[in-house]
């Protein structure tokens, strides 16, 4: 009896440590499964869409460690206002302006009529050639009903550049009447201007990151990856990878799942 018992006591604990490791497993299986993967996108914006919550101010930083786009490209920061105006806060190394191009932050505020049209309320193309740097800041801020724009090399100190009264209160990721989340905030790379699409080439490698105002500090952003919406602009291919939360890459021809992330502004909106 005793050789069975010690038997059966053996083969409890086999069974139980099978057991543990088969759970154990289930969940790497689980948690791989929730592990954000790069997308494929095609013909749309590439970049992260804000999935936070409501926000009197967004900064989105990007860091281009490489573009090849054989028609130019912008970066934009976009922003669904929480009476339906979008605004875009943008750079571009070559902005087509007045027919000419030339290097320029640009930002755009537009309204939507009852047919679904897209009407421009304003735009402001300020040439600017010290933003002509590979990592820098976009930023938007909503006070006393007035959007302003600005930008930063250094996330410490900020240049207001425009501002414009658009008689909004919040920056919000969702839209009535639409699913939420529907991609209208967020920052991406898409074509230089006017609808254009950038025709992404090898070597293109592009971080992102997104933060938010929570009234006393910036906040790193709950992000997606944008599958359209934000901007006419598109690029025709990229592969885009976001973390979840605040980071971001854009790259091709071969997908990148590392994210940079920096440490939030010390300026206040």
């Amino acid at each position: 009896m005793g050789v069975l018992r010690a038997i059966g006591i053996a083969f409890l604990a086999l069974l139980a440590v099978l057991l543990l490791l088969g759970f154990v497993g289930y969940l790497y299986y689980v948690n791989q499964l929730n592990q954000p993967k790069p997308q494929l996108v095609m013909n749309i914006p590439a970049g992260l869409y804000y999935k936070g919550p409501e926000t009197t101010a967004i900064a989105g930083w990007y860091c281009i460690e490489n573009i090849n786009s054989s028609n130019y490209y912008s970066i934009q920061l976009n922003a669904w206002l929480d009476n339906g105006l979008r605004v875009q806060n943008t750079y571009g190394p070559s902005v087509s302006i007045n027919g000419a191009w030339q290097p320029a932050l640009v930002d755009n505020v537009w309204a939507q009529n009852a047919n679904g049209t897209l009407v421009l309320l304003h735009a402001n193309n300020p040439i600017n050639d010290v933003i002509n740097a590979p990592c820098a800041w976009l930023v938007i801020a909503l006070k006393n009903g007035y959007a302003y724009f600005g930008y930063s090399l250094d996330g410490r100190s900020i240049t207001w550049y425009d501002s414009y009264p658009v008689n909004a209160t919040y920056i919000t990721s969702t839209v009535p009447g639409l699913p939420l989340h529907t991609d209208y905030t967020g920052i991406v790379l898409a074509g230089a201007s006017n609808g254009e699409q950038a025709q992404l080439g090898s070597g293109t490698l592009v971080y992102f990151a997104l933060y938010y105002w929570n009234g006393t500090d910036w906040v790193p952003a709950p992000v997606g990856v944008n599958h359209g919406f934000q901007t006419g602009e598109t690029v025709n291919n990229a592969w885009v990878y976001a973390s979840n939360t605040c980071g971001g890459v854009v790259s091709w021809p071969n997908p990148v799942n590392n994210t940079q992330c920096p440490s939030p502004p010390s300026f206040k909106p």
